[in-house]
């Protein structure tokens, strides 16, 4: 493998690592071991799903 190739790599895993770090979601002995694409399916899956929120209508006060 190229050094530019393995220097690509080995930014995107930091990138990926670091975002992942910021949440909280996982400590670096996990993500040590986890490939590149298992980052990116993490990452993709915490900064790009949007939560489904429930809309609630504002309570009524019923008048008797």
């Amino acid at each position: 493998m190229s050094k530019m190739l393995q220097n690509a790599l080995e930014e995107q895993r930091n990138y990926y690592s670091q975002k992942l770090l910021a949440i909280g979601v996982y400590n670096q002995q996990v993500l040590n071991q986890m490939t590149l694409t298992e980052l990116k399916e993490e990452y993709q899956y915490f900064y790009h799903t949007k939560t489904q929120k429930k809309v609630r209508e504002p309570k009524v006060k019923k008048q008797n």
